[in-house]
Protein backbone atom coordinates (compact mmCIF):
# COMPACT_ATOMS: atom_id res chain seq x y z
CA UNK A 1 0.00 0.00 0.00
CA UNK A 2 3.01 2.14 -0.40
CA UNK A 3 3.21 2.98 3.27
CA UNK A 4 -0.25 4.32 3.68
CA UNK A 5 -1.42 3.38 6.94
CA UNK A 6 -3.99 0.61 8.09
CA UNK A 7 -7.22 1.62 9.14
CA UNK A 8 -8.80 -1.31 9.41
CA UNK A 9 -12.22 -1.62 7.07
CA UNK A 10 -14.94 -0.09 6.10
CA UNK A 11 -18.42 -1.27 5.46
CA UNK A 12 -19.87 0.77 2.20
CA UNK A 13 -23.66 0.28 1.09
CA UNK A 14 -24.48 0.94 -1.97
CA UNK A 15 -20.96 0.50 -2.95
CA UNK A 16 -21.27 -0.71 -6.79
CA UNK A 17 -21.59 2.53 -8.38
CA UNK A 18 -21.69 6.28 -7.79
CA UNK A 19 -21.00 7.81 -4.68
CA UNK A 20 -20.65 4.88 -3.20
CA UNK A 21 -18.28 3.42 -5.08
CA UNK A 22 -16.34 6.14 -5.40
CA UNK A 23 -16.33 6.21 -1.23
CA UNK A 24 -14.84 2.78 -1.17
CA UNK A 25 -12.17 3.55 -3.70
CA UNK A 26 -11.12 6.75 -1.94
CA UNK A 27 -11.58 4.55 1.57
CA UNK A 28 -8.53 2.12 0.16
CA UNK A 29 -6.48 5.02 -0.71
CA UNK A 30 -6.12 5.90 2.61
CA UNK A 31 -5.57 2.77 3.93
CA UNK A 32 -8.75 1.05 4.97
CA UNK A 33 -9.68 -2.04 3.57
CA UNK A 34 -13.10 -2.56 2.27
CA UNK A 35 -16.49 -4.66 2.34
CA UNK A 36 -18.76 -3.18 -0.11
CA UNK A 37 -22.38 -4.25 -0.42
CA UNK A 38 -25.31 -3.94 -3.09
CA UNK A 39 -27.58 -6.31 -5.33
CA UNK A 40 -25.09 -5.67 -8.50
CA UNK A 41 -22.66 -8.48 -8.00
CA UNK A 42 -21.05 -7.92 -10.83
CA UNK A 43 -20.51 -4.00 -10.78
CA UNK A 44 -19.82 -4.70 -7.20
CA UNK A 45 -16.74 -7.03 -8.19
CA UNK A 46 -15.61 -4.50 -10.38
CA UNK A 47 -15.40 -1.93 -7.48
CA UNK A 48 -13.77 -4.29 -5.13
CA UNK A 49 -11.09 -5.44 -7.81
CA UNK A 50 -10.30 -1.93 -8.01
CA UNK A 51 -10.05 -1.08 -4.14
CA UNK A 52 -8.08 -4.51 -4.03
CA UNK A 53 -5.69 -2.39 -6.02
CA UNK A 54 -5.27 0.25 -4.17
CA UNK A 55 -5.58 -1.42 -0.36
CA UNK A 56 -3.37 -4.43 -1.33
CA UNK A 57 -6.55 -6.96 -1.84
CA UNK A 58 -8.07 -6.19 1.29
CA UNK A 59 -11.57 -6.57 0.16
CA UNK A 60 -14.76 -8.51 0.66
CA UNK A 61 -17.93 -8.08 -1.58
CA UNK A 62 -21.30 -9.10 -0.24
CA UNK A 63 -24.43 -9.02 -3.02
CA UNK A 64 -27.34 -8.45 -0.70
CA UNK A 65 -30.88 -6.61 -1.51
CA UNK A 66 -30.58 -4.50 1.86
CA UNK A 67 -34.52 -4.12 1.53
CA UNK A 68 -34.85 -8.17 1.95
CA UNK A 69 -36.15 -8.66 5.62
CA UNK A 70 -32.62 -10.64 6.23
CA UNK A 71 -30.74 -7.86 4.00
CA UNK A 72 -28.62 -6.72 7.18
CA UNK A 73 -28.68 -9.54 8.38
CA UNK A 74 -26.65 -10.93 5.80
CA UNK A 75 -23.98 -8.38 6.01
CA UNK A 76 -23.71 -8.30 9.82
CA UNK A 77 -23.19 -12.22 9.07
CA UNK A 78 -20.11 -11.52 6.40
CA UNK A 79 -18.44 -10.07 9.13
CA UNK A 80 -18.65 -11.89 11.70
CA UNK A 81 -17.91 -15.24 9.52
CA UNK A 82 -14.66 -13.40 8.93
CA UNK A 83 -13.98 -11.97 12.02
CA UNK A 84 -14.19 -8.05 10.58
CA UNK A 85 -14.15 -5.98 13.03
CA UNK A 86 -15.08 -1.87 11.16
CA UNK A 87 -13.66 1.33 11.78
CA UNK A 88 -15.69 2.71 9.25
CA UNK A 89 -19.55 2.74 8.57
CA UNK A 90 -20.50 4.30 5.31
CA UNK A 91 -24.41 4.64 5.01
CA UNK A 92 -24.48 5.67 1.32
CA UNK A 93 -27.69 3.43 -0.60
CA UNK A 94 -30.59 4.95 -0.97
CA UNK A 95 -33.70 4.99 -3.09
CA UNK A 96 -35.73 7.99 -4.71
CA UNK A 97 -38.61 8.15 -6.35
CA UNK A 98 -40.09 11.21 -8.34
CA UNK A 99 -43.51 12.28 -8.26
CA UNK A 100 -46.85 13.70 -6.67
CA UNK A 101 -46.76 11.62 -3.02
CA UNK A 102 -50.55 10.52 -3.29
CA UNK A 103 -49.62 9.40 -6.64
CA UNK A 104 -46.99 7.06 -5.69
CA UNK A 105 -47.94 3.33 -4.51
CA UNK A 106 -46.78 2.84 -0.82
CA UNK A 107 -44.49 0.04 -1.76
CA UNK A 108 -42.42 2.48 -3.50
CA UNK A 109 -42.93 4.75 -0.18
CA UNK A 110 -41.91 2.18 2.21
CA UNK A 111 -39.11 0.84 0.49
CA UNK A 112 -37.71 4.71 0.17
CA UNK A 113 -38.20 4.85 4.22
CA UNK A 114 -36.39 1.07 4.66
CA UNK A 115 -33.72 1.83 2.79
CA UNK A 116 -32.63 5.80 3.61
CA UNK A 117 -33.72 5.54 7.37
CA UNK A 118 -34.50 2.15 8.52
CA UNK A 119 -31.27 0.36 6.91
CA UNK A 120 -28.71 2.96 8.05
CA UNK A 121 -29.94 3.09 11.87
CA UNK A 122 -30.28 -0.84 11.77
CA UNK A 123 -26.15 -0.80 10.64
CA UNK A 124 -25.21 1.58 13.33
CA UNK A 125 -26.47 0.14 15.80
CA UNK A 126 -25.37 -3.03 15.03
CA UNK A 127 -21.76 -2.31 14.62
CA UNK A 128 -21.90 0.79 16.99
CA UNK A 129 -19.79 -1.83 19.85
CA UNK A 130 -17.22 -2.23 17.32
CA UNK A 131 -16.87 1.30 16.03
CA UNK A 132 -16.77 2.27 20.28
CA UNK A 133 -13.91 -0.29 20.84
CA UNK A 134 -11.60 1.24 17.95
CA UNK A 135 -8.86 3.73 18.82
CA UNK A 136 -10.48 6.18 16.23
CA UNK A 137 -13.64 4.84 14.15
CA UNK A 138 -16.27 6.98 11.99
CA UNK A 139 -19.74 7.30 10.39
CA UNK A 140 -20.12 8.72 7.43
CA UNK A 141 -23.93 9.15 6.44
CA UNK A 142 -24.76 9.95 2.65
CA UNK A 143 -27.84 12.25 3.43
CA UNK A 144 -28.40 15.47 0.35
CA UNK A 145 -28.75 19.40 -0.49
CA UNK A 146 -32.56 18.76 -0.09
CA UNK A 147 -32.11 17.69 3.22
CA UNK A 148 -32.00 21.51 3.74
CA UNK A 149 -35.57 22.41 2.34
CA UNK A 150 -38.65 21.13 1.70
CA UNK A 151 -39.51 20.26 -1.97
CA UNK A 152 -42.48 18.95 -4.05
CA UNK A 153 -42.42 16.22 -6.30
CA UNK A 154 -39.99 14.25 -3.84
CA UNK A 155 -41.64 15.22 -0.50
CA UNK A 156 -40.49 11.81 1.16
CA UNK A 157 -36.85 11.83 -0.54
CA UNK A 158 -36.24 15.03 1.02
CA UNK A 159 -38.21 14.25 4.87
CA UNK A 160 -35.76 11.08 4.51
CA UNK A 161 -32.51 13.04 4.10
CA UNK A 162 -33.28 15.42 6.70
CA UNK A 163 -33.34 12.71 8.57
CA UNK A 164 -30.49 11.41 8.14
CA UNK A 165 -28.96 15.08 8.65
CA UNK A 166 -30.05 15.47 12.05
CA UNK A 167 -29.74 11.95 13.34
CA UNK A 168 -25.81 12.21 11.95
CA UNK A 169 -25.56 15.32 13.86
CA UNK A 170 -27.52 13.83 17.38
CA UNK A 171 -25.80 11.18 17.11
CA UNK A 172 -22.23 13.21 16.54
CA UNK A 173 -22.95 14.47 19.73
CA UNK A 174 -24.13 11.28 21.69
CA UNK A 175 -20.41 10.34 20.64
CA UNK A 176 -18.63 12.72 21.48
CA UNK A 177 -15.17 11.43 23.95
CA UNK A 178 -15.50 7.92 22.35
CA UNK A 179 -12.83 8.31 19.70
CA UNK A 180 -16.57 7.93 16.59
CA UNK A 181 -16.88 10.86 14.83
CA UNK A 182 -20.31 11.25 12.63
CA UNK A 183 -19.89 12.84 9.39
CA UNK A 184 -22.92 14.01 7.45
CA UNK A 185 -22.07 13.90 3.53
CA UNK A 186 -25.40 16.45 1.53
CA UNK A 187 -24.19 16.28 -1.80
CA UNK A 188 -26.07 18.39 -4.61
CA UNK A 189 -27.07 16.64 -8.04
CA UNK A 190 -24.25 13.99 -8.87
CA UNK A 191 -23.90 12.39 -12.09
CA UNK A 192 -24.80 8.77 -11.32
CA UNK A 193 -27.55 7.62 -12.99
CA UNK A 194 -29.90 8.75 -10.33
CA UNK A 195 -31.86 10.11 -12.80
CA UNK A 196 -32.61 7.31 -14.56
CA UNK A 197 -33.09 4.94 -11.18
CA UNK A 198 -36.44 7.94 -9.88
CA UNK A 199 -37.77 7.99 -13.07
CA UNK A 200 -36.28 11.42 -13.35
CA UNK A 201 -35.04 11.57 -16.82
CA UNK A 202 -36.46 15.05 -17.87
CA UNK A 203 -34.23 15.98 -15.19
CA UNK A 204 -31.31 14.97 -17.28
CA UNK A 205 -30.44 17.84 -18.70
CA UNK A 206 -30.28 20.01 -15.86
CA UNK A 207 -28.05 17.26 -14.00
CA UNK A 208 -25.75 17.18 -16.58
CA UNK A 209 -24.98 20.70 -16.61
CA UNK A 210 -24.81 21.37 -12.98
CA UNK A 211 -24.09 18.07 -11.83
CA UNK A 212 -20.53 16.93 -10.83
CA UNK A 213 -18.50 13.36 -11.19
CA UNK A 214 -19.29 11.26 -8.39
CA UNK A 215 -15.34 11.31 -7.71
CA UNK A 216 -14.73 15.08 -6.39
CA UNK A 217 -17.42 14.35 -4.00
CA UNK A 218 -16.16 11.03 -2.57
CA UNK A 219 -12.68 13.21 -2.08
CA UNK A 220 -14.65 16.38 0.00
CA UNK A 221 -16.53 13.31 1.64
CA UNK A 222 -13.79 11.11 3.06
CA UNK A 223 -11.55 14.11 3.59
CA UNK A 224 -14.33 15.61 5.80
CA UNK A 225 -14.71 12.41 7.40
CA UNK A 226 -11.21 12.05 8.50
CA UNK A 227 -10.72 15.46 9.79
CA UNK A 228 -13.79 15.03 12.06
CA UNK A 229 -16.11 17.25 10.65
CA UNK A 230 -19.82 17.38 11.14
CA UNK A 231 -21.36 17.59 7.83
CA UNK A 232 -19.84 18.54 4.55
CA UNK A 233 -21.25 20.09 1.52
CA UNK A 234 -19.36 19.59 -1.94
CA UNK A 235 -18.56 21.72 -4.50
CA UNK A 236 -18.34 25.23 -4.56
CA UNK A 237 -21.91 25.43 -6.88
CA UNK A 238 -23.35 23.27 -3.82
CA UNK A 239 -21.61 26.02 -0.91
CA UNK A 240 -22.74 29.03 -2.49
CA UNK A 241 -26.37 27.72 -3.16
CA UNK A 242 -26.27 26.51 1.00
CA UNK A 243 -25.35 29.99 2.33
CA UNK A 244 -28.22 31.43 0.24
CA UNK A 245 -30.28 28.91 1.59
CA UNK A 246 -29.20 30.51 5.18
CA UNK A 247 -30.38 33.68 3.86
CA UNK A 248 -33.00 33.51 2.30
CA UNK A 249 -36.55 32.77 3.45
CA UNK A 250 -37.38 28.85 3.41
CA UNK A 251 -40.94 29.45 1.73
CA UNK A 252 -38.70 31.24 -1.21
CA UNK A 253 -36.22 28.83 -0.94
CA UNK A 254 -39.15 26.07 -1.33
CA UNK A 255 -40.73 27.53 -4.03
CA UNK A 256 -38.04 27.85 -6.37
CA UNK A 257 -36.54 24.87 -6.04
CA UNK A 258 -39.89 22.75 -6.29
CA UNK A 259 -41.05 24.56 -9.19
CA UNK A 260 -38.15 24.02 -11.18
CA UNK A 261 -39.22 19.88 -10.47
CA UNK A 262 -42.96 20.61 -11.16
CA UNK A 263 -42.47 22.19 -14.44
CA UNK A 264 -40.57 19.27 -15.97
CA UNK A 265 -43.53 16.55 -14.32
CA UNK A 266 -45.84 15.11 -15.94
CA UNK A 267 -49.11 16.26 -15.67
CA UNK A 268 -50.78 14.99 -11.95
CA UNK A 269 -53.21 11.91 -12.57
CA UNK A 270 -56.57 12.83 -13.19
CA UNK A 271 -58.46 12.84 -9.59
CA UNK A 272 -54.72 13.21 -8.21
Amino acid sequence: MNGTPDRGYALVTGGSQGIGAAIALELARHGFGIVATARSEAALRDTCAKAGALNGGRVFAVAADLLAPDGTDRVLALLHAQHIHVTCLVNNAGHAHWGFFGDEPMDEHRKLMRLNMDVPVALTHALLPDLERAKRAYILNTSSMLAHHALASMALYAASKAFVLRWSRSLRLELEGTGVSVTALCPGSVITGFTARAGMTAMDDLAKRFGTPPEPVAKAAVAAMLAGKAEVVPGLLNKVTRMLQRVVPAGVNERAASGIYLNRLPRRKAGG
